[in-house]
């Protein structure tokens, strides 16, 4: 082979490798972007992830303002870790809110309570009925003192359920007794079993839109 063939070779080698490289890289870009892409969903959901917990926290308003109280509330179960003897834990935290004007919020205290800590609390939820309850009326008990320091004088709530178990509960906390002295019963439970309903719903969306993100 003469020296101009190895040169032709060469030439033709370097355009194949220059080719390869290209597409190589065009690969590469498009695989990048891809990544990108997802990642970005996954940190920034979408408008669909947003009107949903709208809804919820719409529902939570119209729910206060129907029933005068302080604040309404989505407590949400869920599992948190183990145990030493590899037990799930099972906790719950506040996921939504709404607050009259005025109301510390508890958003910062309830998240991550073992659900061990509420017993009496969660006995009285599972009888499934929006009954008024004076928080003064319970016995002693790490749940009547955590009602207490957030100042709830009498409170209200119902399960939350999918497929016939509770996932959490929507309540509603009264503040002073002059706003509870005016509760009608009836009424607050028709509009909390209708905020429960509305929110049961959004929460399904959620759930089989994997957690809102399209």
């Amino acid at each position: 082979m003469t020296i101009e063939h190895w040169f032709e070779f060469g030439g033709i080698l370097a355009a194949i490798l220059a080719g390869g490289l290209i597409s190589g890289y065009k690969v590469a870009k498009v695989r990048g972007m891809k990544l990108l892409e997802k990642r970005k969903k996954e940190e920034f959901p979408s408008s669909f992830y947003w009107s949903t917990h709208t809804h919820i926290h719409e529902s939570l308003t119209e729910l206060r303002v129907n029933t005068d109280c302080a604040r309404a509330q989505v407590v949400q179960f869920h599992n948190g870790g183990y145990f030493l003897d590899g037990i799930s834990m099972k906790k719950m935290s506040l996921t939504h809110e709404s607050l009259a004007p005025g109301v510390s919020s508890e958003m910062g205290i309830k998240k991550d309570l073992l659900l061990s800590m509420c017993i009496d609390g969660l006995n009285l939820l599972m009888i499934n009925e929006p009954k008024l309850h004076i928080t003064d009326s319970l016995e002693d008990s790490w749940c009547k003192q955590f009602l207490e320091n957030s100042n709830v004088i009498a409170f209200s709530f119902l399960p939350l359920k999918k497929y016939g178990q509770a996932i959490g509960y929507v309540m509603v906390q009264w503040c002073s007794w002059r706003h509870t002295d005016d509760v009608d019963e009836i009424d607050a439970s028709e509009h909390i079993e209708h905020a429960k309903n509305l929110i049961e719903v959004q929460l399904d969306i959620l759930k089989k839109n994997k957690n809102g993100k399209k």
